[in-house]
């Protein structure tokens, strides 16, 4: 079987062939793979959401199509974003005009596109569970699709591997490695040309050329799968690319962006695929999100953007500055932006400090937003947690400006490498460095050009009628602030003609921005999203609510906002927080309780119980603690009548709460620097597992999410005997554990034991290689474990200790090509000195496996914020290869 290009490969080919050569080839390999899809059940996999996704994956090949079709810079461009990640080899190019970004990020994608569909592809023939980790690999020489949904991908084509042939993948490696030096033979490409090219060998393996019998099945599968979810157009245009068939007209419009909320609706697609620009219309709205830590600059340069002069001694932004709710005029602002047909109606929102840290953020963030992060260089403040926290909210598909707001002579600049490795979905648009107080700062010019750029991006097309919809609240309703649900069903109903219509219509403008819902059983809509979120802050920010601790009555609220908010405009505002997990109705009376407004201190009981020497110590370290999780985790848990909840809302304070049940309680605490909860349980062993199986379940509910905290980064470590941290990789099989056990010896006893069970983990999870003083150096589900001998010190390598190093040397062995002789060897030494220690581990595999762990420990000072294994290597590989031929040498 032929061999897949590498990167240098595909980079070669670029510069000898041009960016139509790698589009080209990208286009093939698609029209291969995607097949694929006909091996799994896409169904199952992608559930509610299969439209949208299948969708996505089908749309590459015929998106690649407009450009064989017919060559130009635009098509190319929108093609070849469709299908990859726009990353630049080069990102120096991407300085120039408008049109040679355009071009190098156009060619960029597509050999990127090119390396993925190949080299995924082969993991498929020798290794499924190397094939999922290709899926969601970051490192440089293998890029992920930038579908949708980058998770449901990976598990779809993980599932799809499993079900593919050695044969046909073997097919689809032969062709790929046929189309790449038919490239670089020929000469004056034409569509021509290409088109008439069999997209199968005549031969592969020795044998019969054509098209694989299993890859046609899969296509048939494919095909009726689509008309079973009613996108026959979609298979329809398909087979018209498999049979080399030209495409109707209306194939350009696989090039539109489209919103989201038009795409997992069958029918809005088909009307926006076939019938184009009589059935859609751009968002002309965009909002611009400013965020960062207080005093970073925001507001400073919000004034930029409105051409205010320089303000000293500006105060804080308290809450969210809407800047009266007027868009910006950036063309009379600036003169050397020049306006074109597109209209852009962009909204600042400048958020002061920590105010988006509240559970608001569903109402404001949509897809129709850029997304502005402002850190300050005297600090050097990382702008990390900011960049997960956006992550975690809106997706991988959000849009992020970084400025590092100089101030004086403190010109510092962010790690852009590792920052670039650890969000490349989020940061592909640039760092920008200039003071945010000076008018005329050199940096300036070129963020406004590209944030001009980036919102005109990030327009949306929807269908007419839901425009038309929007349009018609605001000159019905525009005086109100709230709307009931049968008026809104009626005004659909006028506009689209259709009883229908309502249900899909009021999901879709929720999911624009365009309203918000109030109340949970959906009777009452805000249709100024904007009023609901200002007014939100300002009850949430009440001396009034501070002072009594979080409790309030509804008329106490109703009392302190009477010169300015209506009273029946305090009763829909709560429960638009109640529906957020914001506030929750107590059982006694007609007050509320907001958890974000409870005391700070924790009360005198939690401090006791803290220091119990009995007390069983259980983290949980995540890679972050997202927004608003406080609120809806007490939300949750928050129940005086269950036989497992919190009793009383004594028992929260703003950084953690006493969670009971019969005889025991468990402290709950928060460690916000360190990404970290810690519960503390203490009170009778056999009630622990009812304590810790209501919080897992709760915790799960409120932190996982397909863009960030997966289920496997929640894992408990507990604390031994010695204080010792030992991971025991699942919190339910620790619930059953405490529920099986009499004493601490037996818990402490199980909980080693779990602790050396071996655990896999794909390169897609993240590592906190930060070993501290050395006593728990792991990722956020290792433990680094050291025995002392009377003679001489030994390393017990545990389970995890050994997937990592095996991680490590896989990643070696991806980038073997920069790798001295000496060095490959060695790491083909180790490794099997690895899998030999999997069976059984012996002094001797221990005593080679310890020696590169000491080594890569080592490192770890210099990369205490790594992040994923690929990186690391790439970051260290020169000395990772010293300290893996140190340790083969004692295989000697």
């Amino acid at each position: 079987m032929a061999d897949f290009p590498s990167k240098a490969d595909i980079e070669k080919l670029y510069h000898e062939k041009g960016h139509d050569a790698l589009v080209w080839y990208a286009w093939r390999n698609a029209l291969r793979t995607v097949p694929f899809l006909g091996g799994m059940p896409i169904e199952k996999v992608w559930g509610t959401q299969a439209v949208r996704h299948v969708y996505a994956v089908c749309r590459s090949c015929l998106a690649l199509a407009q450009w064989v079709d017919a060559p130009n810079l635009v098509a190319v461009a929108a093609a070849a974003d469709i299908v990859a990640t726009t990353t630049a080899y080069d990102r120096a190019k991407t300085k120039g005009s408008v049109t040679a970004i355009t071009a190098t990020a156009a060619a960029s994608a597509a050999a990127a596109t090119a390396a993925t569909a190949t080299t995924a592809i082969a993991y498929v023939v020798t290794d499924t569970g190397a094939y999922a980790r290709a899926a969601s690999a970051t490192t440089s020489d293998l890029y992920t699709y930038a579908y949708a949904d980058t998770d449901a991908y990976t598990r779809a084509r993980v599932t799809a591997a499993s079900a593919t042939s050695a044969i046909a993948t073997a097919a689809v490696t032969d062709a790929a490695d046929a189309d790449y030096k038919l490239l670089l033979q020929q000469n004056g490409l034409t569509a021509s040309w290409w088109c008439s090219q069999p997209l199968w060998p005549r031969k592969w393996l020795g044998m019969g050329g054509g098209e694989p019998a299993e890859v046609m099945r899969w296509r048939q599968t494919l095909d009726a799968e689509l008309r079973q979810l009613d996108l026959d157009f979609l298979a329809d245009d398909l087979n018209a690319l498999w049979e080399s068939r030209p495409l109707e007209p209306h194939a350009m419009n696989y090039l539109k962006e489209y919103s989201d909320a038009e795409l997992n609706d069958p029918a809005a697609l088909r009307r926006l695929i076939l019938g184009g620009d009589k059935e859609a219309e751009h968002i002309h709205a965009v909002r611009v999100l400013l965020l960062g830590p207080g005093g970073a600059g925001k507001s400073s340069l919000a004034d930029r953007l409105q051409g205010k002069p320089v303000e000293q001694g500006k105060k804080p932004t308290v809450g969210v500055d809407y800047l009266n709710h007027q868009p910006l005029n950036l063309y009379g602002t600036f003169d050397y932006l020049q306006q074109g047909e597109k209209p852009l109606d962009l909204y600042l929102w400048d958020f002061g400090g920590q105010t988006i840290f509240h559970g608001l953020h569903s109402a404001f963030l949509h897809e129709n937003c850029v997304y502005v992060l402002v850190v300050d260089s005297r600090h050097e403040q990382a702008p990390d947690e900011w960049l997960h926290q956006i992550r975690h909210l809106a997706g991988k598909q959000a849009k992020v400006l970084l400025v590092t707001n100089w101030y004086e002579t403190c010109e510092t600049h962010q790690n852009e490498a590792r920052l670039l490795r650890e969000f490349p979905d989020l940061l592909d648009k640039g760092f920008f460095y200039f003071s945010c107080h000076d008018p005329k700062a050199s940096g300036l010019q070129d963020f406004v050009q590209i944030l001009e750029q980036v919102c005109l991006d990030s327009q949306r097309m929807v269908l007419k009628e839901t425009l038309d919809v929007n349009e018609a609240l605001q000159q019905q309703y525009q005086d109100d602030v709230f709307l009931e649900s049968v008026d809104l069903d009626e005004i659909i109903e006028q506009v689209t003609g259709r009883p229908d219509a309502a249900e899909i219509l009021t999901n879709k403008l929720d999911q624009l921005g365009f309203l918000v819902r109030v109340d949970s059983d959906d009777q009452h809509y805000c249709l100024k999203p904007a009023w609901a979120v200002d007014h939100a802050y300002a009850v949430l920010y009440s001396p009034l609510l501070r002072e009594a601790k979080g409790v309030l009555k509804l008329k106490d609220l109703q009392r302190e906002f009477k010169d300015k908010i209506k009273a029946q405009h305090i009763t829909y505002l709560v429960k638009f927080l109640q529906k957020r997990s914001l506030c929750r109705k107590l059982e006694t009376g007609d007050g509320y309780f907001f958890p974000d407004a409870a005391r700070a201190n924790e009360q005198p009981e939690a401090s006791k119980l803290l220091t119990d020497d009995q007390g069983l110590v259980i983290r949980f370290d995540l890679p972050y603690l997202p927004l608003g999780f406080h609120a809806r985790l007490v939300h949750k848990l928050f129940n005086p009548h269950t036989e497992v909840g919190i009793r009383q809302t004594d028992d929260i304070w703003r950084q953690g709460f006493i969670l009971r049940t019969r005889n025991a309680q468990a402290v709950v605490q928060y460690l916000l620097r360190k990404g970290s909860i810690e519960m503390v349980l203490v009170g009778e062993l056999r009630n622990f597992a009812d304590l810790l199986g209501a919080f897992i379940r709760s915790l799960k509910d409120v932190v996982v999410s397909p863009n960030g905290i997966r289920l496997e980064h929640i894992q408990p470590f507990v604390s031994g005997e010695t204080q010792q941290l030992l991971s025991v990789h699942s919190g339910e099989e620790l619930v059953k554990v405490l529920g099986q056990i009499n004493s601490y010896d037996q818990l402490f006893q199980k909980v080693r034991e779990m602790a050396g069970k071996e655990v896999h983990h794909h390169h897609g999870d993240t590592f906190n290689m930060d070993g501290g003083d050395g006593s728990n150096f792991a990722p956020k589900s290792q433990n680094f474990a050291q025995t002392t001998n009377v003679n001489k010190p030994t390393f017990t390598v545990t389970a995890d200790q050994r997937q990592i190093i095996s991680s490590v040397l896989d990643e070696m062995l991806r980038h073997k090509a920069n790798l001295s002789d000496d060095v490959l060897e060695a790491v083909y030494d180790v490794r099997k000195a690895v899998k030999a220690d999997e069976k059984q581990p012996t002094e001797k595999s221990q005593s080679v496996l310890g020696k590169l762990w000491s080594g890569i420990h080592e490192l770890t000072n210099v990369a205490k914020d790594m992040t994923d294994v690929g990186g690391f290597v790439v970051e260290h590989q020169a000395a990772i290869g010293t300290a893996v031929t140190a340790a083969a040498a004692l295989l000697s």
